[in-house]
């Protein structure tokens, strides 16, 4: 690429590519995640509340978060059965499947040659790296790091971060949002205390929020037509 146009490889550094490029992304972070569908989802799960008045919106923000950590701690504690994140656990025992695939050649007691599919890759369990990265990555022993761990007769769940564990979810949970009493409950007080103005604008109100050109295949075009870059 840079060959072609390396003005446009000094741009796309200079966008930050550690954002939105797996391979400049920390690996620290345990999270091959590059987009923004987690803000997606939030701002679709508080979609009916932005409607409403300000303090009626954060009224319902409150209560929507305050019933859905405890629903999630209660799931948690009561429903789930193994020591894994449930869709971890799934993820985890796919590559338990695709792991019967894989020739593993031991180089020492903690460094294993495998070969997968026409590729042969290095897996170190001792770092629980992986050729691949994935496992550097996110955390979850990919297949080559299954079958690795399988030559060894080991549990593949002990390989996992420990951020996916049943443990770790319940300690992101254990905090609370304390109930708040209604308006005939509140002290009485001798100052006047008005809510802001409402104004209300022309149109219909939206609803969904503006997004950025780059997010937008239409928007893109239109701006690629007219000469911008």
């Amino acid at each position: 690429m840079e060959d072609v146009n390396p003005v446009a490889v000094d741009a796309f550094r200079k966008c930050g590519t550690y954002l939105f490029c797996r391979s400049f992304v920390k690996l620290d972070g345990k999270c091959d995640v590059i987009l923004s569908n987690m803000v997606e989802t939030f701002n679709n799960y508080i979609m009916n509340a932005r409607s409403h008045h300000l303090i009626d919106m954060l009224e319902d923000i409150r209560t929507m978060l305050m019933k859905r950590m405890a629903s999630k701690k209660e799931e948690a504690s009561k429903k789930w059965k193994g020591l894994l994140y449930p869709k971890v656990q799934k993820a985890l025992d796919s590559k338990k499947q695709e792991a019967a695939k894989c020739t593993v050649i031991p180089s020492t007691s903690t460094r294993f040659q495998v070969a997968y599919c026409m590729d042969v890759l290095e897996v170190e369990i001792e770092n629980r790296t992986c050729t691949c990265k994935k496992w550097d990555l996110r955390g979850i022993p990919c297949c080559h790091a299954v079958a690795s761990i399988f030559y060894l007769h080991k549990e593949v769940e002990s390989y996992v971060d420990q951020c996916y564990t049943r443990e770790a979810y319940l300690r992101a949970y254990e905090g609370y949002i304390n109930p708040c009493i209604g308006e005939r409950h509140w002290p009485e007080i001798d100052k006047p205390i008005d809510p802001p103005p409402i104004k209300i604008g022309p149109g219909r109100p939206r609803k969904n929020r503006i997004k950025d050109p780059h997010e937008d295949p239409k928007k893109q075009e239109s701006s690629q037509d007219t000469g911008f870059k």
